[in-house]
C-alpha cells in the first residue's frame, strides 16, 4: 500500500443473516473506489472482546448495545489526502455502477446505525 495521509472509517451493524450479501456489495464497491484512486480498503469483523485487565474499558458490542443477531464490522479506506478523497468521491458519483450498489447496501443494513469518521494521519 502506498503511504496514505487520510482515512475514512465506517462502523457497520449488519444482520447476521445478511453477512454474505453485505460482504459481496462491499467487495464490489471497494473495486470501484480503487478504480477511481482509493489506495486501499480493509474490513474487519468484531470478535469477542475480553476487557479483563482493562479497568473501565467497554467492549464495542456492549457500548453499542449490539443484539445477538447482529455483527459489527469496521471498514477503513485509505487516501493520499483529503483533497484527493474529495476528487475520488466526485468521480465515483459519476460512475453508473456505484448507484445500484448503494441501493443494495441500503436494503441490507439500516444506514441510520452506520457511523463514519474522517481521520488525518498524525505525524
Amino acid at each position: 500500500m502506498s503511504e496514505s495521509a487520510y482515512a475514512l472509517v465506517f462502523l457497520y451493524r449488519i444482520p447476521k443473516k445478511q453477512h454474505n450479501a453485505f460482504k459481496n456489495v462491499e467487495e464490489k464497491l471497494a473495486k470501484i473506489y480503487k478504480k477511481h484512486g482509493m489506495l486501499d480498503s480493509k474490513i474487519y469483523q468484531l470478535g469477542k472482546t475480553n476487557t479483563e485487565g482493562f479497568t473501565g474499558f467497554a467492549a464495542f458490542d456492549q457500548a453499542l448495545g449490539v443484539p445477538a443477531d447482529e455483527e459489527v464490522w469496521i471498514e477503513t479506506g485509505f487516501y493520499p489526502s483529503k483533497d484527493e478523497y474529495q476528487r475520488i468521491l466526485a468521480s465515483i458519483g459519476q460512475d453508473e455502477a456505484a448507484g445500484p450498489l448503494w441501493g443494495e447496501m441500503a436494503q441490507i443494513i439500516d444506514v441510520r446505525q452506520t457511523m463514519m469518521g474522517e481521520f488525518s494521519q498524525l505525524l
